[in-house]
Protein backbone atom coordinates (compact mmCIF):
# COMPACT_ATOMS: atom_id res chain seq x y z
CA UNK A 1 0.00 0.00 0.00
CA UNK A 2 1.35 3.41 -0.96
CA UNK A 3 1.42 6.43 1.31
CA UNK A 4 -1.33 8.84 0.28
CA UNK A 5 1.09 11.60 -0.85
CA UNK A 6 3.60 9.28 -2.52
CA UNK A 7 4.11 10.19 -6.17
CA UNK A 8 4.63 7.61 -8.93
CA UNK A 9 5.95 8.04 -12.45
CA UNK A 10 3.20 7.85 -15.08
CA UNK A 11 4.94 9.43 -18.09
CA UNK A 12 8.68 9.18 -18.77
CA UNK A 13 10.81 12.13 -19.79
CA UNK A 14 11.05 10.79 -23.34
CA UNK A 15 7.28 10.43 -23.60
CA UNK A 16 6.76 13.97 -22.32
CA UNK A 17 9.33 15.35 -24.78
CA UNK A 18 7.69 13.64 -27.74
CA UNK A 19 4.22 14.68 -26.53
CA UNK A 20 4.95 18.39 -26.19
CA UNK A 21 7.32 18.77 -29.13
CA UNK A 22 4.77 17.07 -31.37
CA UNK A 23 1.99 19.25 -29.97
CA UNK A 24 3.96 22.43 -30.75
CA UNK A 25 4.75 21.13 -34.25
CA UNK A 26 1.08 20.29 -34.80
CA UNK A 27 -0.17 23.80 -34.06
CA UNK A 28 2.54 25.53 -36.12
CA UNK A 29 1.82 23.18 -39.02
CA UNK A 30 -1.90 23.83 -38.62
CA UNK A 31 -1.51 27.63 -38.67
CA UNK A 32 0.95 27.70 -41.56
CA UNK A 33 -1.16 25.15 -43.41
CA UNK A 34 -4.22 27.37 -43.06
CA UNK A 35 -2.29 30.28 -44.60
CA UNK A 36 -1.24 28.07 -47.52
CA UNK A 37 -4.69 26.48 -47.86
CA UNK A 38 -6.65 29.75 -47.99
CA UNK A 39 -4.78 33.04 -47.97
CA UNK A 40 -8.16 34.72 -48.64
CA UNK A 41 -9.65 33.61 -45.31
CA UNK A 42 -6.49 33.05 -43.26
CA UNK A 43 -4.22 35.68 -44.80
CA UNK A 44 -4.34 37.66 -41.56
CA UNK A 45 -2.03 34.96 -40.13
CA UNK A 46 0.55 35.36 -42.88
CA UNK A 47 2.47 38.32 -41.30
CA UNK A 48 3.20 36.13 -38.27
CA UNK A 49 5.34 33.92 -40.53
CA UNK A 50 6.72 36.67 -42.76
CA UNK A 51 4.09 36.28 -45.49
CA UNK A 52 2.69 33.34 -47.45
CA UNK A 53 6.14 32.28 -48.67
CA UNK A 54 7.42 32.42 -45.12
CA UNK A 55 4.50 30.27 -43.95
CA UNK A 56 5.33 27.79 -46.71
CA UNK A 57 8.97 27.61 -45.57
CA UNK A 58 8.07 27.26 -41.87
CA UNK A 59 5.52 24.56 -42.77
CA UNK A 60 8.16 22.47 -44.54
CA UNK A 61 10.74 22.88 -41.77
CA UNK A 62 8.23 21.89 -39.10
CA UNK A 63 7.08 18.98 -41.27
CA UNK A 64 10.62 17.56 -41.20
CA UNK A 65 10.77 17.97 -37.40
CA UNK A 66 7.27 16.45 -37.08
CA UNK A 67 8.45 13.31 -38.90
CA UNK A 68 11.89 13.19 -37.27
CA UNK A 69 10.74 13.33 -33.61
CA UNK A 70 8.90 9.97 -33.47
CA UNK A 71 11.51 8.30 -35.69
CA UNK A 72 14.32 9.38 -33.36
CA UNK A 73 12.29 8.25 -30.34
CA UNK A 74 11.65 4.91 -32.02
CA UNK A 75 15.34 4.42 -32.78
CA UNK A 76 16.48 5.40 -29.26
CA UNK A 77 13.74 3.61 -27.30
CA UNK A 78 12.23 0.86 -29.49
CA UNK A 79 11.19 -1.23 -26.48
CA UNK A 80 9.27 1.69 -24.99
CA UNK A 81 7.32 2.03 -28.23
CA UNK A 82 6.58 -1.71 -28.36
CA UNK A 83 5.46 -1.74 -24.71
CA UNK A 84 3.23 1.29 -25.34
CA UNK A 85 1.58 -0.41 -28.31
CA UNK A 86 1.13 -3.65 -26.35
CA UNK A 87 -0.49 -1.71 -23.52
CA UNK A 88 -2.78 0.13 -25.93
CA UNK A 89 -3.77 -3.12 -27.66
CA UNK A 90 -4.63 -4.84 -24.38
CA UNK A 91 -8.44 -4.79 -24.16
CA UNK A 92 -10.90 -6.65 -21.94
CA UNK A 93 -14.39 -6.23 -20.55
CA UNK A 94 -13.31 -3.30 -18.35
CA UNK A 95 -12.14 -1.29 -21.37
CA UNK A 96 -15.36 -2.01 -23.27
CA UNK A 97 -17.47 -1.10 -20.24
CA UNK A 98 -15.41 2.08 -19.81
CA UNK A 99 -16.18 3.21 -23.35
CA UNK A 100 -19.88 2.36 -22.95
CA UNK A 101 -20.13 4.45 -19.76
CA UNK A 102 -17.80 7.23 -20.90
CA UNK A 103 -20.51 9.39 -22.60
CA UNK A 104 -22.45 9.52 -19.33
CA UNK A 105 -19.30 10.36 -17.36
CA UNK A 106 -18.39 13.02 -19.94
CA UNK A 107 -21.81 14.65 -19.56
CA UNK A 108 -21.47 14.71 -15.79
CA UNK A 109 -23.78 11.88 -14.80
CA UNK A 110 -22.71 9.96 -11.67
CA UNK A 111 -21.49 6.58 -12.97
CA UNK A 112 -19.07 4.06 -11.50
CA UNK A 113 -16.31 3.58 -14.05
CA UNK A 114 -14.57 0.18 -14.25
CA UNK A 115 -10.91 -0.10 -13.10
CA UNK A 116 -8.29 0.91 -15.68
CA UNK A 117 -4.58 0.35 -16.25
CA UNK A 118 -1.90 3.06 -16.58
CA UNK A 119 -3.74 4.34 -19.65
CA UNK A 120 -7.53 4.08 -19.79
CA UNK A 121 -9.59 2.80 -22.71
CA UNK A 122 -9.99 6.25 -24.26
CA UNK A 123 -6.26 6.87 -24.06
CA UNK A 124 -5.70 3.48 -25.69
CA UNK A 125 -7.82 4.52 -28.66
CA UNK A 126 -5.92 7.81 -28.78
CA UNK A 127 -2.64 5.86 -28.75
CA UNK A 128 -3.55 4.31 -32.10
CA UNK A 129 -5.61 7.06 -33.70
CA UNK A 130 -3.16 9.93 -33.29
CA UNK A 131 -0.11 8.06 -34.70
CA UNK A 132 -2.32 6.87 -37.57
CA UNK A 133 -3.35 10.45 -38.41
CA UNK A 134 0.28 11.54 -38.09
CA UNK A 135 1.40 8.78 -40.45
CA UNK A 136 -1.25 9.68 -43.05
CA UNK A 137 -0.30 13.35 -42.80
CA UNK A 138 3.40 12.61 -43.15
CA UNK A 139 3.04 10.23 -46.11
CA UNK A 140 0.56 12.44 -47.99
CA UNK A 141 2.72 15.49 -47.23
CA UNK A 142 5.78 13.83 -48.76
CA UNK A 143 3.80 13.05 -51.91
CA UNK A 144 2.56 16.66 -52.09
CA UNK A 145 6.07 18.02 -51.52
CA UNK A 146 7.65 15.93 -54.28
CA UNK A 147 4.80 15.40 -56.78
CA UNK A 148 7.15 14.70 -59.68
CA UNK A 149 8.30 11.46 -58.03
CA UNK A 150 4.84 9.91 -57.69
CA UNK A 151 2.00 8.89 -60.05
CA UNK A 152 -0.55 11.63 -60.79
CA UNK A 153 -3.42 9.66 -59.19
CA UNK A 154 -1.43 9.36 -55.95
CA UNK A 155 -0.72 13.11 -55.91
CA UNK A 156 -4.44 13.85 -56.43
CA UNK A 157 -5.31 11.45 -53.61
CA UNK A 158 -2.72 12.91 -51.24
CA UNK A 159 -4.47 16.31 -50.98
CA UNK A 160 -7.83 15.13 -49.56
CA UNK A 161 -6.08 12.54 -47.38
CA UNK A 162 -3.82 15.29 -45.97
CA UNK A 163 -6.77 17.62 -45.30
CA UNK A 164 -9.10 15.00 -43.77
CA UNK A 165 -6.34 13.61 -41.54
CA UNK A 166 -5.60 17.14 -40.28
CA UNK A 167 -9.28 17.79 -39.54
CA UNK A 168 -9.70 14.48 -37.66
CA UNK A 169 -6.36 14.89 -35.88
CA UNK A 170 -7.06 18.48 -34.81
CA UNK A 171 -10.55 17.58 -33.52
CA UNK A 172 -9.00 14.67 -31.68
CA UNK A 173 -6.29 16.92 -30.24
CA UNK A 174 -8.87 19.44 -28.97
CA UNK A 175 -10.90 16.64 -27.36
CA UNK A 176 -7.74 15.18 -25.82
CA UNK A 177 -6.72 18.62 -24.51
CA UNK A 178 -10.12 19.12 -22.87
CA UNK A 179 -10.18 15.67 -21.26
CA UNK A 180 -6.59 16.04 -20.08
CA UNK A 181 -6.99 19.48 -18.53
CA UNK A 182 -10.54 20.72 -17.90
CA UNK A 183 -12.50 17.49 -17.47
CA UNK A 184 -13.16 16.91 -13.72
CA UNK A 185 -10.50 14.73 -12.13
CA UNK A 186 -7.98 14.94 -14.98
CA UNK A 187 -5.86 17.82 -13.70
CA UNK A 188 -3.38 15.54 -11.95
CA UNK A 189 -2.37 13.89 -15.20
CA UNK A 190 -2.26 17.24 -17.02
CA UNK A 191 0.15 18.85 -14.55
CA UNK A 192 2.26 15.70 -14.49
CA UNK A 193 2.85 16.16 -18.22
CA UNK A 194 4.09 19.70 -17.51
CA UNK A 195 6.23 18.62 -14.59
CA UNK A 196 8.11 15.46 -13.64
CA UNK A 197 5.59 13.00 -15.05
CA UNK A 198 4.55 11.82 -11.59
CA UNK A 199 1.06 11.61 -10.11
CA UNK A 200 -0.18 11.10 -6.55
CA UNK A 201 -0.59 7.44 -5.65
CA UNK A 202 -4.02 8.19 -4.19
CA UNK A 203 -5.10 9.69 -7.53
CA UNK A 204 -3.72 6.69 -9.44
CA UNK A 205 -5.64 4.35 -7.11
CA UNK A 206 -8.91 6.08 -7.99
CA UNK A 207 -8.40 6.70 -11.74
CA UNK A 208 -6.04 3.87 -12.76
CA UNK A 209 -6.83 1.17 -10.21
CA UNK A 210 -5.35 -1.76 -12.13
CA UNK A 211 -2.04 0.07 -12.57
CA UNK A 212 -1.99 1.02 -8.89
CA UNK A 213 -2.63 -2.60 -7.90
CA UNK A 214 0.18 -3.78 -10.18
CA UNK A 215 2.54 -1.48 -8.28
CA UNK A 216 1.27 -1.86 -4.72
CA UNK A 217 -1.05 -4.85 -4.70
CA UNK A 218 -4.64 -4.84 -3.55
CA UNK A 219 -5.39 -3.15 -0.23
Amino acid sequence: MAKSEERILKCSGGARFVHWSHTICWFILLLTGLVMFSSKWCGWLAPVFGGVNGANLVHRIMAVIFIAIPLIGLLLRPRSFVNWMKEAASWGKDEIEFMMKFPLDFLGFPVKMPPQGRINAGQKINSFLFPLMGLLIALSGIVMWFPGNFPAWLVRLAYPVHDVAWIIGTAQLMFHAYLGSLHPGSGESFWAMFGDGKVRASWAKHHHTKWYQELYGKD
